[in-house]
C-alpha cells in the first residue's frame, strides 16, 4: 500500500513540474526538440514512456542522455504523458475523445511556481535514476 502511495505522489510531482514548465516554455517535447536539449546540455531530465513502438527513438534518447550525463526518468504509458501536455483531447473533464501519446519529453528548467519541496523530490528521485 506504501509503494501505491509513493508512486502515486512520484507521479503527482512529476505531473506538477512538467506541466509548470510547460507553461514556462521550459518543456522539450518529440524527438528532434529532446534531443537538441540533450546536446545543448540544456535539459534538467528526460521522461520517456516505455510504450514508445519505435525501439530505435527509445535507444537514441537514452543514448544520448547517457553520453551527456542526464538522467532518464521512465514511465510505463506514453497516453499519460500526452494528457498531462495537452495534446490528448477532452470533451469534458473525464471523457476523453482521442488519446495521443508522447514518448518523450526534456524539462529544461524548474518553473517558479514549483515549491522547493517538490524540486528537492525531483533531484532526490533523478539522483537515484
Amino acid at each position: 500500500m506504501a509503494e501505491v502511495e509513493q508512486l502515486s505522489e512520484e507521479l503527482t510531482t512529476l505531473k506538477r513540474v512538467i506541466q509548470t514548465s510547460l507553461h514556462r516554455g521550459q518543456l522539450s517535447k518529440g524527438v528532434h526538440e529532446v534531443c537538441k536539449a540533450i546536446e545543448s546540455k540544456q535539459a534538467k531530465f528526460v521522461v520517456l514512456a516505455d510504450d514508445c513502438s519505435e525501439e530505435t527513438y527509445k535507444k537514441l534518447v537514452i543514448a544520448l542522455a547517457k553520453q551527456f550525463q542526464i538522467p532518464v526518468w521512465r514511465v510505463e504509458k506514453g497516453a499519460l504523458l500526452g494528457e498531462w501536455i495537452g495534446i490528448s483531447k477532452f470533451l469534458t473533464k473525464t471523457k476523453k475523445i482521442k488519446s495521443r501519446k508522447c514518448s518523450s519529453l526534456a524539462v529544461k528548467d524548474f518553473a517558479i511556481e514549483v515549491s522547493e519541496a517538490e524540486k528537492q523530490f525531483i533531484e532526490d528521485k533523478i539522483k537515484g535514476l
